[in-house]
């Protein structure tokens, strides 16, 4: 017990004295007492060989003592940030039912003014959704899916904003194409978070996004009388091209990337 008592006393020798260290230190000697207890019973007879294998145990009680200290800040740290967003959100809502209500008494435009109302909600809806595609991104690549799904939903909240503003604010009869742009904004998105998170069929998400979005872009220029319908149907099946070229791209990289892992490999044994 003794022996215990001052190998705590070394491994903390120099720590700054608190109360989360006096708390721990009492654990600690509670711990590692039990313990010794334990190898006693179990017919080890010898104070050295039990000292010996305790010390085995905890080689590093200063260090274990940092990463306590460290789950300590992030639970702060989480509780701290958790009432920061509820007070962020109260702030938000009275702020946005304050100019709401300013813009309406002022301009009398009680029909068209519900557009910033909604919108501000829309807003606040997609701030959550990306709350919690940041934390299952953080996690295993089984949630990558749920993710993916929730970026769509966020994409087509963000196409309705856009859709309520020009349509309803401004009496844009075009406004509809918004909804093709959103389309098109789902599939890059989804692409771009496909290759950062990582997933293992990336490329193919990639290839077969490239048709349809030529088939957006295809509406949209025709619609806005950029190009015409005929021929600009040509720019669908011209997307092949791009597919192939896509695809000779990605074998290129990879047959680099091997040729420079066998290089390497042929580096090591060479060395060996």
């Amino acid at each position: 017990m003794k022996r215990i008592m001052e190998y705590i006393d070394s491994a903390f020798e120099g720590v700054p004295e608190s109360e989360v260290l006096y708390k721990y230190k009492q654990k600690l000697v509670a711990e590692l007492t039990e313990r010794a207890n334990e190898l006693t019973h179990s017919g080890l007879d010898d104070e050295n060989v039990i000292y010996d294998l305790i010390v085995s145990e905890h080689p590093d009680l200063k260090g274990e003592y940092k990463e306590l200290l460290n789950e300590i800040k992030a639970k702060k740290r989480k509780k701290t940030t958790f009432i920061l967003r509820i007070i962020g959100s109260v702030i938000y809502a009275m702020v946005t039912v304050l100019i709401y209500l300013g813009i309406s008494f002022v301009t009398g435009a009680w029909g068209r003014t519900w557009v910033f109302l909604v919108s501000a909600v829309l807003v606040y809806v997609s701030y959550i959704i990306f709350l919690i595609v940041g934390m299952l991104t953080k996690r295993r690549s089984m949630f990558h899916p749920l993710s993916r799904i929730l970026l769509a939903v966020n994409v087509n909240i963000y196409t309705l904003i856009v859709f309520l503003v020009l349509f309803v604010v401004f009496g844009i009869k075009g406004a509809w194409l918004t909804f093709v742009f959103g389309v098109l904004a789902m599939m890059t998105v989804d692409g771009i978070y496909a290759e950062k998170a990582a997933e293992r069929f990336a490329i193919f998400f990639h290839i077969g996004y490239i048709m349809p979005a030529a088939a957006m872009i295809y509406i949209i220029l025709s619609s806005l009388h950029i190009v015409p319908w005929h021929p600009g149907w040509i720019m669908i099946p011209a997307s092949l091209v791009i597919i192939f070229a896509v695809i000779m791209v990605r074998i290129a990289i990879h047959n680099k990337h091997t040729e420079l892992e066998e290089t390497e490999d042929d580096s090591e044994w060479n060395e060996n």
